[in-house]
């Protein structure tokens, strides 16, 4: 008996693996990529000064041809792409935000996303979110993404001492936070400014941990923290399947397009227009005119026991309001299932979505994280649900 109900656990979770990672027998093909830098181990440097500079093309795709020029970049969907020097982080950052502009005198609180991607996407992946948000609250509100170290445009000053444990993600999000607030923030009146820190997959682990390491006078502005499709259970049972993933995911496309395309046909990307500008920042173009993926997952191999250990304890134990949104509501690990029955989070599931929330679904994701913001912020008196409001778009 004991062992049947073992077996049909773990052919669930091959199944939910599977699902999250769109793994299919049928597609199993030759790598066409040889091997990409390795990462080396070091130890973590603590901050120092920081610099940064605008960037009028730092997503990912340079020299387009005409036929690149057709899908959209990062202008569309946000105000500002800098890239930001942390000698002490050891980095380079490509970042793209929104700051807030035209606030009524009246606004008693303004919003302000600060996301963090998960493992091999990029900053943009949170494009479609950011654009929809600004169509339920104007230009009232901030937002603010990056690529993460190893991902996209962010680059190494020296390559040779990179590590990628966990505490390195929450440590470069926490200085570019501060860096965010210092030179964007400053000008508001900071009683009236609500920090929303939203994590997708990896991102969500980061969020979760960076709250604590926040410095006091950003963390008592930050009213919530919000996971999109992340669960450690699950999580650490498909970082056991990333090798097979790899082994059926090509590396080079011989066009943006094709690349776009084959997410497309592989359902990694429900939605075209967010698919036109998430996939594209995954590559780099070569002299030959093919694009190769730039995040090699596997290199990440020894820092992901780091990822996600206690994650669902401390999430649910957060001082601070918390929001969980999965694509499918059958993964929850038995930390969340009592913290759900308990009230400590708030928990939403949309059944129409792959793993990619903010792309497949960015308007309900944008009605949901405005809620909670709304929900969460005490200064805001009266809550306003805006589900139901007609729209054509997901």
């Amino acid at each position: 008996m004991s062992e049947d109900i073992q077996r049909q656990a773990l052919l669930k979770n091959f199944q939910k693996a599977g699902k999250m990672l769109k793994i299919n027998e049928s597609d199993l093909e030759e790598d066409q990529l040889g091997e990409l830098p390795s990462i080396t181990n070091s130890t973590r440097g603590n901050s120092s000064a920081l610099k940064s500079k605008d960037s009028e093309n730092n997503s990912g795709i340079n020299e387009r041809t005409q036929e690149e020029k057709n899908i959209p970049n990062w202008s569309n969907f946000f105000t500002n792409n800098e890239t930001v020097t942390i000698p002490g982080r050891n980095f380079t950052f490509n970042t793209y935000f929104k700051v807030p502009k035209d606030l009524n005198a009246d606004l008693k609180s303004i919003p302000i996303f600060l996301a963090h991607h998960g493992a091999g996407s990029t900053g943009l992946s949170f494009a479609p979110l950011a654009k929809t948000l600004e169509e339920e609250l104007g230009s009232s509100f901030g937002f603010f993404s990056f690529d993460a170290r190893g991902h996209g445009q962010s680059k190494p000053l020296d390559p040779s001492a990179v590590s990628y444990y966990l505490d390195d993600f929450i440590m470069d999000f926490v200085e570019l936070i501060v860096w965010y607030n210092e030179k964007y923030l400053k000008s508001f009146d900071q009683s009236k400014l609500s920090l929303v820190l939203v994590g997708h997959s990896l991102g969500g682990s980061v969020c979760t941990n960076t709250f604590e390491h926040l410095p006091e006078y950003i963390r008592k502005k930050t009213i919530g923290v919000a996971m999109l499709d992340i669960v450690e259970e699950m999580a650490k049972f498909v970082l056991t399947k990333v090798d097979h993933f790899l082994a059926i995911t090509p590396n080079v496309f011989g066009s943006v397009s094709e690349a776009i395309d084959w997410y497309q046909s592989h359902n990694y990307s429900k939605v075209k227009e967010s698919a036109e500008i998430s996939v594209p920042a995954l590559f780099h173009k070569t002299k030959s005119g093919k694009i190769v993926r730039i995040t090699n997952l596997a290199s990440f191999k020894p820092y992901w026991d780091s990822w996600f250990n206690g994650l669902s304890a401390k999430f649910v134990s957060l001082p601070t309001s918390k929001l969980l949104i999965l694509a499918g509501n059958d993964n929850l690990d038995k930390e969340l299932i009592v913290g759900q029955m308990q009230g400590k989070y708030q928990l939403i599931v949309f059944q129409d979505s792959g793993h990619f929330i903010q792309e497949d679904v960015p308007r309900k994701c944008a009605i949901s994280l405005v809620d909670f913001w709304r929900r969460s912020d005490n200064k805001n008196v009266a809550v306003k649900s805006n589900w139901g409001a007609a729209s054509k778009n997901p």
